[in-house]
């Protein structure tokens, strides 16, 4: 399915969503697009200008480097105990 069609998609739905569930509704967006293969890139061109698309992408993108983080760090010390 086309990143296009979805971002219409999104558009028709979002305006029935409540307020409060709108940042919920757009992260679970992201990451079903992102779990099938869209790039953070093509999402950001496709959803250009929806504000509760592009807080759930900044989120991601932090979930994404905190857990690179913690994969990177050394756990040589573990060995010790």
């Amino acid at each position: 399915m086309s990143l296009t069609l979805i971002s219409e998609a999104w558009e028709a739905l979002r305006q029935h969503i409540q307020l409060a569930d709108k940042s919920d509704a757009a992260d679970s967006l992201v990451n079903l697009l992102i779990d099938h293969g869209y790039d953070v890139d093509e999402i950001k061109e496709n959803f250009r200008g929806d504000k509760d698309i592009a807080n759930a992408l900044v989120y991601f993108s932090e979930q994404e480097e905190y857990e690179e983080d913690w994969e990177d760090e050394d756990t040589s010390d573990d060995d010790e105990w």
